[in-house]
């Protein structure tokens, strides 16, 4: 049976973006914030002097509008002494500094504000302790503020907690109701409060909860109108964010429904890789919905198969493997597996699967996998001659993934109409090699019995089975078929053994196994799967030819009462026409054995 492979990104885990940080060289805040207070400090000394005393740039304390009160400059030297000596590598906010940063946020002095936002910004930046929603408060009334420069460093501030801190900071900050303004910060037109805000929501946007709440406050109309900004870096937070709610299925829905398919396609074609990444990731998981397939292939008439086609070849490894990953549940489809061939997608993909490792490498594989699914592809794919390399990833066992997809992929190719060539081509050796191999996973184990089980409907794999190693693949068939923990496993082992029984089995090799044999028929016979008793029956029919078999079967009193079961039971007519045939064959032979043992 031929299977699809469509995920998302959440394996082995959510692909969760950090947000991208300004590339401007940092100007230093923390001298620039002691100058501010410091001067704020000398202006005090002014205004108790009468104005007798010279303030900063030799100004008196009547130039300036507004005096300030006495807990405004204790909170100033309060926190100009934590600043200057005592904040070190770890900073904290306790109940006086956080009474010194409330003074300076509800002060009418501007300046005061724009301070009590940068000291929140120098703290944040180092500050790996908890914050709590009282500590946040001052924040989200700063976040709130007209002045761009305070709007600047709260939202930067934020991003910090919640990037920086531990991960509790993030269900701190949403429940402190700092999200309201800060979606609404996404409309500044400040490129770095625009950075900032982005940055901060794609940090946010990591866990179920916070995805449902973010896309809920709004954020998603003004981040899809950012994620087209010539800013890289706001275009780049900004993607970011979206990739982070496509994680969410409820939240796919709403997206596509806002318009989010055609812009992200659009800036699909970005040329900085970081964007290509975000795209690529969300449009992939937006992928696992078969109406939203259609609609990224309906903008643009195919531009998003282009596009991904090229990314294959990028320079950034990651975008390659995103490029893959997007392509390869567009595949889902029948009509995209024969778009991506046509489009040239066959030839990238060799390349790759040629020079890659590990999740990139199982992404071209897995993307390879799927477009084999449909028979117009068997060609156009043996023909770029992928066997050779579909072999060699057969036996790959350190890349389980591509393993396993390769193997898939196999099976795929020998279930279409060109089965003798890819028997021809050394798949069952490879094959083979990964089944005898105790370092093949059992997900793998399920890929490669079930292309084997295919491949042994050719007559000349029925006798590689048989002689390989002198048996010992069918030994192993015969084992993996009563002894394996895995269904699937054990289901595709006796397909094969049922396949190799329409051969001649060397006496020798078949003497050995019948032990095992009978264990499997007796399991297979007993289980309340129709499609395990049918396939034992079957097989049973093929075995059922070799003397040895039917003098050793002849002696299991238990499977001859499981046939008589079987024909009196609930079974579907076929099963029970099988069992009948096989009690038919065993009194047929037992009489000519009688005969034979007359003469």
């Amino acid at each position: 049976m031929i299977e699809l492979t469509t995920r998302t990104m959440e394996e082995p885990a959510p692909l969760h973006v950090q947000p991208t940080a300004s590339n401007k060289p940092k100007p230093d805040v923390l001298d620039n914030l002691l100058k501010i207070f410091r001067q704020f400090l000398e202006y005090c000394a002014a205004c108790i002097t009468c104005g007798c005393y010279k303030g900063p740039n030799g100004q008196t304390g009547d130039v300036y509008e507004t005096e300030l009160m006495e807990g405004e400059r204790r909170a100033v030297q309060n926190l100009l002494q934590y600043l200057e000596s005592e904040m070190g590598e770890q900073p904290t906010i306790n109940d006086e500094r956080l009474r010194a940063l409330c003074i300076l946020t509800y002060s009418d002095n501007e300046e005061l504000q724009r301070s009590a936002a940068l000291c929140y910004g120098e703290i944040s930046e180092k500050m790996t302790v908890p914050v709590t929603e009282v500590i946040l408060e001052p924040l989200v009334v700063l976040l709130q503020s007209k002045d761009i420069q305070v709007q600047k460093a709260a939202s930067l501030a934020v991003s910090n907690f919640a990037l920086i801190g531990p991960n509790k900071n993030k269900d701190v900050i949403l429940g402190s109701g700092a999200l309201r303004p800060l979606v609404r910060l996404l409309d500044s037109s400040n490129v770095e409060v625009q950075c900032n805000t982005c940055g901060c929501i794609t940090t946010l946007a990591t866990t179920d909860a916070t995805k449902h709440v973010i896309l809920k406050s709004g954020a998603l109309r003004p981040l899809l109108v950012l994620a087209k900004s010539r800013d890289i870096r706001v275009q780049r937070n900004a993607t970011g964010a979206i990739l982070n709610l496509t994680h969410l299925q409820s939240n796919r829905n709403e997206l596509v429904a806002k318009g989010a398919v055609p812009i992200l396609v659009d800036v699909l074609q970005s040329t900085d890789p970081d964007v290509q990444y975000y795209c690529s990731a969300a449009l992939s998981n937006m992928a696992v919905n078969d109406k939203h397939r259609a609609m990224m292939i309906a903008v643009g008439y195919y531009d998003v198969l282009v596009q991904l086609i090229t990314l294959i070849s990028s320079v950034s490894t990651r975008v390659q493997c995103q490029a893959c990953l997007a392509l390869r549940n567009l595949a889902s489809d029948a009509d995209n597996q024969v778009l991506i061939v046509r489009l040239g997608g066959l030839p990238a993909l060799h390349k790759l699967i040629r020079n890659a490792t590990e999740d990139t490498l199982s992404a071209a594989v897995a993307c390879l996998r799927n477009l084999s699914i449909h028979k117009s592809n068997e060609i156009p794919i043996i023909a770029e001659d992928f066997l050779p390399d579909l072999c060699r990833l057969a036996t790959l066992t350190e890349e389980q993934e591509a393993q396993k997809h390769a193997t898939g992929t196999l099976r795929n190719l020998a279930a279409g109409e060109h089965i003798k060539v890819i028997s021809s081509s050394g798949c069952a050796e490879s094959l083979t090699e990964a089944l005898l191999s105790p370092a093949t996973h059992v997900a793998v184990l399920v890929e490669v019995t079930a292309a084997l089980a295919v491949l042994a409907d050719e007559d000349d794999t029925k006798q590689q089975l048989l002689e390989i190693q002198g048996g010992k693949v069918f030994s192993k068939l015969v084992s993996l078929a009563s002894l394996s923990k895995n269904a699937e496993v054990r289901y595709n082992c006796a397909g094969t053994i049922g396949q190799i029984a329409l051969a001649e089995i060397p006496e020798d090799l078949l003497d050995r196994n019948v032990p095992g044999l009978l264990l499997y028929i007796d399991k297979f016979l007993g289980s309340s799967e129709p499609s395990f008793v049918h396939i034992s029956l079957w097989t049973l029919l093929q075995l059922l030819n070799s003397a040895i078999f039917r003098e050793s079967f002849a002696k299991e009193s238990r499977l001859h009462q499981q046939l008589q079961a079987i024909l009196v039971s609930k079974q579907s007519e076929t099963i029970k026409e099988l069992a009948q045939n096989v009690v038919n064959k065993l009194q047929r032979s037992a009489s000519l054995d009688t005969g034979l043992g007359g003469d």
